[in-house]
């Protein structure tokens, strides 16, 4: 991505570019599309676009995580003030898209761990995570 911008592709460009490695690594093909690093490659994404925007996202994710110690939801609060963050400093662009359409794919994959919040199962930080609980 940054050598797409360094090549000064267009702002469409540059956006196809850092979406289809978010995308790629939120569904990666080499562990039969499972799992994935959605949220570190979105974090790169952002500073990629803009590196104000991706510090003051991080900086959210990181207060978040050291107030509460859970990461899914310093990922959803930081997935939620990404796109409010990116209204707020920079004028509406193909990158504005870009940033929604990360957030809205990063909380529609965290919905198990919505779900775990809600009922109080999500392991903190530094937790071994609890063991299934099953029939």
């Amino acid at each position: 991505m940054v050598i797409a911008l360094r090549l000064g592709l267009d702002t469409v460009t540059v956006t196809a570019v850092g979406l289809g490695a978010f995308i790629g690594h939120l569904w990666p093909v080499f562990f039969k599309f499972e799992g994935g690093k959605g949220v570190a490659t979105a974090a790169g994404v952002l500073l990629g676009f803009q590196p104000a925007l991706g510090g003051l996202v991080l900086l959210v994710w990181l207060g978040m995580a050291v107030v509460f110690r859970y990461s899914s939801l310093a990922a959803l609060t930081a997935s939620i003030a990404a796109p409010i963050i990116q209204f707020q400093g920079w004028s509406f662009s193909a990158m504005t898209v870009g940033v929604i359409v990360m957030s809205v794919l990063l909380i529609w994959r965290h919905e198990a761990n919505i779900r775990k919040l809600l009922a109080g199962q999500e392991s903190k930080l530094g937790q071994k995570a609890a063991p299934p609980s099953g029939p």
